[in-house]
């Protein structure tokens, strides 16, 4: 891959940079600075800055426009809600595999996320100590002061790539830490710090107004 690839693919993840740069109201340089070090990622080795600056200035506008406008069309038609209250615990699936199984019983007021060795389990926060309590040697971390952040999307989301590439970009330029994100069919699910929760619902609430627009 040469580096105007690498700078055509790393521009690509953030849709409303062609419209910008169509306008002349982005500085090349200033964005090649800010992208080099994802370009030498990208490539395996040093990269000369004049290189990222001109590749920045070829970078065909144009493209992938089409993809693009239908992730604006998801977010012009999503929703965002927000939750306080929440926790989250993580434990080693192995040492607790018999109590795992009792989760099943319980209501909506808990979601799993299952990787291959852990389980994560968010729920309200009040239940954490209990949940600390039940599986004891198995809890490998938990956290409190959490916020879910819900985007509520259309149907065509499950079939849209990009729009949560777009939303978890958008809170990582917003230097949001996401402790976990999930998503089922329409809903994406982004828990945050506490602290950070609004700021996360107006960094999203942001790129709905701008898809409507």
């Amino acid at each position: 891959m040469d580096i105007s690839k690498a700078v055509t693919k790393i521009l690509a993840r953030y849709p409303y940079l062609d419209e910008y740069m169509r306008r002349g109201i982005v500085n090349n340089r200033a964005l090649a600075r800010d992208i080099r070090e994802d370009v030498k990622r990208e490539l395996g080795r040093e990269v000369n800055m004049q290189s990222v600056v001109s590749a920045v200035r070829r970078h065909p506008v144009s493209k992938g426009r089409v993809e693009k406008e239908k992730v604006f069309q998801i977010l012009s038609a999503s929703e965002v809600s927000l939750r306080y209250d929440v926790g989250a615990l993580t434990i080693l699936i192995d040492a607790a595999a018999p109590e795992i199984g009792e989760l099943r019983e319980m209501d909506g007021s808990l979601i799993m996320i299952r990787g291959i060795e852990t389980l994560t389990i968010v729920v309200e926060e009040g239940l954490i100590g209990a949940f600390k309590e039940k599986f004891k040697d198995a809890v490998i971390n938990s956290n409190k002061d959490l916020a879910s952040v819900i985007v509520k999307s259309p149907k065509e989301i499950a079939d849209t790539p990009g729009v949560i590439a777009h939303l978890a970009n958008t809170l990582a330029l917003e230097k949001i830490n996401v402790v976990e994100m999930m998503s089922s069919y329409t809903e994406t699910w982004f828990i945050v710090n506490e602290k950070d929760a609004l700021k996360t619902v107006e960094a999203i609430r942001r790129e709905i107004k701008m898809a409507r627009r």
